[in-house]
């Protein structure tokens, strides 16, 4: 049993995405598509397998608290963020609301529905439960979660991406940790990406920086 969960792990968040990436050019456009089969292939497992705990996926009277949370973390560090990226991109601060106002707006809209539920389905929600006989710590799956996290942005092609998602990963994965919510951890990596999109980052976190 452990030899085929270590050889799913392998293949599904290391070797997929690997492939991906070697056929960048031709299935860069179907991502969304991807990654929507993946995690709805994930949830399938997750709602068949009757040690999963389904409230966990919203889990809003455990899950609430941590919102305040989320934003106590975020409010202060977001604003070092934008100071940041004012002084070192100042060609790229706040470039997509003022000149690509409507795909800055349908960002907005559509990433938390397209992008970030299927992530956290994914990467949080599944790995943490899916992998607790191979990883048995908290410690040792919120690691291998951040950096296979991490690794799945290098389709991006730049380390920031690769940065910044590992951070990123690290705070959701803590945050389901904590609140056992992926609805939670939906809102404030909702939050984090639609934020950074707006100051000037989302050329970064997108395909349209490797072209």
């Amino acid at each position: 049993m452990h030899a085929k969960r270590w050889l799913e792990l392998l293949g599904l968040f290391i070797l997929l995405p690997l492939c991906f990436w070697a056929g960048l050019h031709q299935f860069g456009p179907y991502l969304l598509i991807v990654l929507a089969c993946v995690s709805g292939i994930c949830l399938w497992l997750l709602v068949a397998d009757q040690s999963f705990r389904r409230v966990r996926l919203w889990n809003w009277q455990a899950g609430k608290p941590h919102l305040l949370a989320s934003l106590k973390l975020f409010l202060p560090w977001a604003l070092i963020t934008a100071a940041v990226v004012y002084w070192w991109l100042p060609e790229s601060f706040l470039q997509w609301p003022v000149e690509h106002t409507s795909l800055w707006l349908l960002t907005l809209l559509l990433y938390p529905l397209l992008s970030v539920i299927p992530q956290e389905i994914i990467y949080r929600t599944f790995f943490f439960h899916r992998y607790k006989s191979i990883l048995p710590t908290h410690t040792q799956r919120l690691g291998a979660s951040t950096m296979l996290f991490g690794f799945a942005h290098a389709i991006y092609g730049n380390w920031l991406a690769v940065a910044l998602s590992a951070v990123g990963g690290a705070i959701f994965g803590v945050r389901y940790l904590q609140s056992r919510s992926t609805a939670v951890v939906v809102i404030e990596h909702s939050l984090w990406g639609c934020f950074l999109f707006t100051i000037g980052l989302g050329s970064y976190l997108s395909l349209q920086h490797t072209t």
